[in-house]
């Protein structure tokens, strides 16, 4: 394997990310450890998150004994410090191909609800195994760093329309959960998300809504009530009459078909 092949990736205990001294990258398809191939390795996206992942010790490629290790310490200078696996977590318009291959410790907890992917580094950047399937620059991070002017415009939408419960969730998608989509509603521009209902007739094992209280608590809350009729237009015609380039996105939750 060349020597250009993206180093994995570890955390030391501090949190402080760090390159293996030699064993390459590895990631996970099902259950299996696999060498990421070169056409799905991208240099880390702009407004990807990097995350540590507890009780996960990382696996690597040792291309000298031509199988998978693990990697519970590695000797970094004169030291010889513990290893934590790292994942990335790429931003909207990609989808991940490979998970971080890792080891469970004993105890390991639980993680949150999050789409992590194997990480590495080279040519002193982060390389990731992700694909990019939807250019659309309207999902770019850059159009949603401004949470000043995105909390005064959803207090002054909410003034508005105090009553709307509708909108109230939309507000704490948009300030509590960071959604995008939730976002736009107040930045008037392009897709707007109306959660409609508070069920669903599907049974995904990594819902982001709703997880057994025994198991990793879910990435959001559902919305609790069905909205009327008039929450529901209270928020899609003025985005439709106003916004720029405006959808409507609506379903159980808010994902669904586009109007």
């Amino acid at each position: 394997m060349s020597l250009e092949y993206p180093r994995l990736v570890f955390a030391d205990p501090e949190g402080r990310i760090l390159d293996h001294p030699h064993l390459k990258l590895a990631g996970r398809s099902g259950d299996r450890w696999v060498v990421p191939t070169p056409s799905e390795l991208v240099p880390l996206p702009t407004g990807s998150q990097l995350f540590s992942l507890p009780g996960r010790i990382p696996i690597g490629w040792d291309a000298e004994k031509d199988s998978f290790i693990s990697s519970e310490k590695a000797r970094v200078g004169p030291r010889e410090i513990g290893c934590t696996a790292v994942s990335a977590f790429l931003p909207p318009g990609y989808v991940r191909t490979l998970l971080p291959a890792t080891q469970l410790e004993p105890k390991a907890p639980i993680l949150p609800l999050w789409a992590y992917s194997s990480v590495g580094w080279k040519d002193g950047k982060f390389w990731a195994t992700g694909l990019l399937i939807d250019p659309n620059p309207h999902w770019h991070p850059k159009y949603f760093k401004n949470d000043r002017l995105l909390s005064r415009k959803v207090a002054n939408a909410l003034k508005k329309s105090h009553e709307n419960r509708l909108l109230q969730q939309l507000s704490r998608c948009a300030l509590e959960y960071h959604c995008f989509a939730a976002k736009n509603v107040f930045f008037q521009r392009w897709e707007c998300p109306l959660p409609t209902s508070p069920s669903c007739n599907a049974d995904c094992i990594g819902c982001i809504s709703l997880q057994p209280s025994e198991c990793c608590p879910a990435s959001q809350e559902r919305i609790s009530f069905v909205p009327t009729v008039d929450e529901i237009l209270g928020v899609a015609l003025p985005h439709l009459e106003k916004a720029e380039g405006a959808i409507v996105s609506f379903g159980q939750g808010c994902e669904g078909e586009p109007l």
